[in-house]
């Protein structure tokens, strides 16, 4: 299925609803945990934008995105899946600053999750293994087809270094958004992870 059909259901059937941007006075200052952050953590958010709300209704949770930190120096980069947070690479595996993912035209609220169930040799595997697939395209689908978001980007490469990693699917019914799919959820709710950081919820 190809994501400008997605995006023609998800207007036809939110068509009312309006999403409010937060400003980034409202986000909580990355300087307190940003020295905290270290390659192989799990970097998630809750987006502002009308197919974030679909995801989030349809896989439930806290966030309808997640990247992976692949580098702390010179700066936090993030590699992720999606559709349209660079202009010019758009619907493709891209590497994003951790300002460029967390900036409040995308961002709502944000979170980081470190595996403490992978080691920092395993991490650096799963590095690599993602950093072949930049540039690759974006494709959402079941997964009994080829696919590769956002979830579908992160569970291939940890699953081919630790085999032992398991998610739950879903099932989404959904017009033209139908099959079995991997929600941001997923990873949110597994055991082996510890939050690093958390938006309060106040």
């Amino acid at each position: 299925m190809k994501f400008c059909h997605f995006v023609f259901i998800v207007i036809l059937f939110c068509s009312n609803l309006v999403i409010k941007t937060v400003s980034a006075d409202s986000l909580d200052d990355k300087s307190n945990f940003i020295s905290l952050i270290k390659v192989g953590d799990w970097i998630f958010r809750k987006g502002v934008q009308i197919d974030s709300v679909v995801i989030n209704q349809l896989g439930g949770g806290d966030f309808s995105h997640i990247g992976f930190i692949i580098a702390t120096e010179p700066e936090v980069r993030v590699i992720h899946a999606t559709t349209g947070d660079n202009e010019n690479l758009p619907n493709q595996v891209i590497i994003s600053t951790i300002d460029e993912f967390t900036t409040p035209s995308l961002a709502q609220k944000y979170a980081i999750a470190r595996p403490h169930f992978l080691s920092d040799h395993q991490q650096q595997l799963i590095v690599a293994e993602l950093l072949t697939k930049q540039g690759a395209p974006f494709v959402l689908a079941s997964r009994d087809e080829d696919h590769l978001y956002c979830t579908t980007l992160l569970y291939d490469a940890i699953v081919k270094i630790y085999p032992e990693f398991n998610l739950e699917w879903k099932y989404a019914n959904f017009p033209l958004f139908n099959g079995i799919y991997l929600f941001p959820s997923a990873f949110a709710d597994y055991e082996g992870i510890t939050w690093i950081y958390r938006y309060s919820e106040n």
